[in-house]
């Protein structure tokens, strides 16, 4: 091998351990792990009233833990419920989460990200809505603040009309990592 062939040889070697090295950094935090959603969970909404429709209670919830180890949760969200609220005149709807949130140990470093899917009765998506929730180590099945989205008013009529479920899922980009988690002290 000549010394140019040497050199380069030693830089591929270089190159390629820098790049295993930052992979590694992005796949597994310093001070903490990436979490991911267990699965999604879906409501059936039912009208409660004539300008109220809330989802039915069976049981869902929302469970974090590491990609490898599906048996160790982090963090859940449990007794989760769904609502739109229609105002008199109908030209209005708020949509509301809520739910218990418990910490199992580990907190957020931010919130997790969440998107909201109504969808009709045959599954076409009407709408959408992105928020985010944060977990702290002293949360232990504490009440989540009830976190309301106000649809726009040109969609309210016909997202009230036609709601039939609502799918809670993470955002869906390929690269999305998860929620970087640390261990409470």
């Amino acid at each position: 091998m000549t010394i140019n062939g040497a050199r380069r040889a030693a830089l591929i070697f270089f190159a390629s351990c820098a790049a295993s090295a930052a992979h590694a950094q992005t796949s597994r935090p310093e001070n903490g792990e990436f979490v991911r959603l267990d699965r999604p969970t879906v409501f059936d909404i039912n009208p409660n009233t004539g300008s109220l429709k809330e989802s039915v209670q069976k049981g869902q919830q929302l469970v974090w833990h590491p990609k490898d180890k599906p048996n160790e949760p982090r963090f859940q969200v449990t007794n989760m419920a769904v609502a739109f609220l229609r105002s008199e005149s109908g030209g209005q709807v708020k949509m509301t989460f809520t739910g218990n949130i418990s910490s199992l140990g580990y907190s957020t470093s931010e919130e997790a990200k969440l998107n909201a899917i109504v969808r009709a009765k045959g599954g076409a998506s009407l709408h959408s809505w992105s928020f985010g929730i944060s977990i702290k180590c002293a949360d232990k099945d504490q009440p989540l603040t009830p976190l309301t989205h106000d649809v726009p008013n040109d969609l309210a009529k016909n997202i009230f009309a036609n709601v039939s479920t609502v799918e809670i899922a993470e955002p869906a980009e390929p690269n999305f990592p998860g929620v970087k988690v640390q261990r409470c002290k």
